[in-house]
């Protein structure tokens, strides 16, 4: 008799236990249906890592990405290093693109999308080659009436963000700067408001440091 009390007493602490686990481990459950769909998937993939991605520049070379970050020789290329021997790499100082050239002299430097290991085409200038400073000019209109407002908006390469450009008309064969300016975006345009009143065909060009844009002209009735 007190054997069967034993077991019925280890019994009914067993099913107690397993009551109480289950008790325990439901409200994280609970907590983990009621996450959003958005948190479980960011949960499920901080488990899985991701893959490497691999650029093939050609000449039985690779290039692996891991982490956002690019390899060559088993070492990581940093924001805007070049690497040249024999094989040319250079990553951008954003670190988005590769731009890569194997041997043979003429062949363009190709371009590739670091996150994605996609062909991004090719160039045939070198990445690190200097812009040669360029301005772009054009006016709204090609005729105004004096005085009346216009704009000349253009696109400069190779001139920093910020920097001032203005603008000069032909006078009497003389290039004459006017109190009419303003500066380089960070995409490299820029947009400047203007009012003539020497009537007449005007001629026009923007100007910034030694760097002149093509001449244009106005017509003012």
């Amino acid at each position: 008799m007190r054997t069967t009390t034993h077991r019925r007493s280890a019994l009914r602490t067993a099913a107690v236990s397993v009551l109480v686990g289950t008790a325990l481990l439901a409200p994280a459950a609970a907590a983990l249906a009621s996450a959003p769909a958005a948190e479980q998937r960011t949960a499920v993939r901080s488990v899985v890592a991701a893959k490497p991605v691999k650029i093939d520049i050609g000449a039985g070379v690779t290039v692996t990405v891991k982490d956002g970050k690019p390899y060559y020789n088993g070492k990581i290329l940093k924001p805007g290093q070049t690497v040249n021997d024999g094989i040319y790499l250079h990553l951008s100082a954003d670190g988005k693109r590769l731009y890569s050239k194997t041997q043979g002299g003429g062949t363009p430097y190709a371009i590739w999308d670091v996150a994605t290991g996609k062909s991004l085409g090719t160039q045939k200038n070198s990445p690190t080659a200097a812009v040669k400073p360029a301005l772009t000019a054009k006016p709204s209109a090609a005729s105004v009436k004096a005085w009346q407002e216009l704009r000349v908006s253009g696109k400069a390469t190779g001139i920093t963000a910020g920097t001032k450009v203005g603008l000069q008309q032909k006078q009497r064969g003389t290039w004459k700067t006017l109190p009419a300016s303003t500066t380089v975006d960070k995409s490299g345009a820029y947009s400047l408001r203007v009012k003539l009143g020497l009537k007449g065909k005007n001629e026009l060009r923007m100007k910034s440091g030694s760097t002149l844009s093509p001449v244009f002209t106005v017509t003012v009735r």
